[in-house]
C-alpha cells in the first residue's frame, strides 16, 4: 500500500500503536518538538467507495497543542477554506459551556498534499495571524500548514539532511527503493515501513485499500471531465459571443455608411435591426444631429 494514499496515511499514523512515529513526523514538520503525541480519535472510519470521507488524524501533544493532519490526494478548488474550516472547528470544539477564552490551546492544521497549490517553489508553506504592515503576531494559537508532495525532488535542496525531507521521500515514494532510501538512518520511518508491510498483508485492509484507490481514480477522473466540459462550453459561448458582436459590428458599419448617404433613420432600423439609441450613438460619433 501507498502512503499517498489517504485511507493507508490514516491506518498508519492513526493507529494508537504508532504515536511515536506520528510524534516523529509532526516534529519533522513543526519546531515544537513535542515529548508525546495522543490520538485523539482513535477510531479508523471505514471508508465508503460510493462518496468522499474524512480520513484526518486529530492528536494532542504533551503541551496541550491540537493537530490535525490529514492526506489530500484530490486537487480541491477550495482547499484553504476546507482548512479554515477544520482550525476554526477544533478550536472552537475545545471550548466546553462555562470556560474562558484564556483556556484555548494552539491549534494546527496540516495539509500533506498530492498535488501543488501555492504559486512558490518552497514545498512546505506556513500560515498564521500577522499583521502585514507592522509584522506583528497577534497570537500564536492559528497556524496552517500546507507541504506539497510533487515539489519533494524538484526543491529538496534546502532540506537537504533534515528529517522532513525523509519523511516527505518516504510519502511521495513510487517505488520500494525510494522509501528503503528514504528510511536509511531513520528509526521511525524504518517502523513506518515495517507496519506498512504488515497492514499490506492484511485482506480487509488490502480490499478497503483498493476501493479506496477506485474511488480516488473515479474521482480525479469525474473532476476532470467536469473541467473538460466546462471548457469547452466556455469556448463554444466565446465563439458564439465572438461571432454575434462580429456581426454586431457588421451592421454598424452598413448603419454608418447609410447615415453618410443621409438615408431615413427609420430605413436604416429596418435594414440593420439596430435600435434608435445605437443610431443616435452612431451619428454622435459621425458629429451628425440626432433626432
Amino acid at each position: 500500500m501507498s502512503p499517498r494514499n489517504d485511507f493507508a496515511f490514516r491506518l498508519l499514523f492513526g493507529d494508537p500503536n504508532n504515536s511515536d512515529i506520528l510524534r516523529d513526523l509532526l516534529n519533522a514538520i513543526l519546531p515544537d518538538h513535542f515529548q508525546s503525541v495522543m490520538c485523539t480519535d482513535p477510531h479508523l472510519l471505514v471508508p465508503d467507495t460510493k462518496k468522499e470521507c474524512i480520513l484526518d488524524i486529530k492528536a494532542l501533544s504533551d503541551s496541550g497543542v491540537h493537530v490535525d493532519i490529514e492526506m489530500q490526494v484530490l486537487n480541491l478548488k477550495s482547499m484553504e477554506k476546507r482548512s479554515l474550516f477544520y482550525w476554526a472547528k477544533m478550536y472552537l470544539d475545545q471550548l466546553d459551556r462555562g470556560h474562558r477564552y484564556h483556556e484555548l490551546k494552539r491549534t494546527i492544521v496540516i495539509n500533506i498534499l498530492d498535488y501543488m497549490l501555492m504559486p512558490v517553489d518552497d514545498l512546505h508553506t506556513c500560515f498564521q495571524a500577522y499583521d502585514k504592515t507592522h509584522d506583528i503576531l497577534m497570537s500564536d494559537v492559528f497556524e496552517i500548514h500546507f507541504l506539497e508532495l510533487p515539489k519533494v525532488h524538484r526543491c529538496k535542496v534546502p532540506y537537504e539532511g533534515t528529517d522532513l525531507l525523509s519523511w516527505l521521500t518516504f510519502l511521495s515514494a513510487y517505488t520500494e527503493e525510494e522509501i528503503i532510501m528514504a528510511a536509511e538512518g531513520k528509526p521511525a520511518i524504518q517502523k513506518a515501513y515495517h507496519n506498512l508491510q504488515i497492514m499490506s498483508l492484511d485482506e480487509e485492509n488490502r480490499r478497503l485499500y483498493e476501493a479506496r484507490e477506485m474511488f480516488l481514480h473515479d474521482q480525479a477522473t469525474r473532476m476532470y471531465e467536469a473541467r473538460e466540459e466546462g471548457l469547452e462550453e466556455g469556448m463554444k459561448k466565446g465563439r458564439e459571443e465572438g461571432m454575434k458582436k462580429g456581426r454586431e459590428e457588421e451592421r454598424k458599419d452598413v448603419a454608418k455608411n447609410m447615415l453618410s448617404l443621409g438615408i431615413d433613420d427609420e430605413l436604416i432600423i429596418k435594414a440593420t435591426g439596430l435600435d434608435q439609441s445605437t443610431i443616435d450613438k452612431l451619428k454622435k460619433s459621425l458629429s451628425l444631429p440626432t433626432q
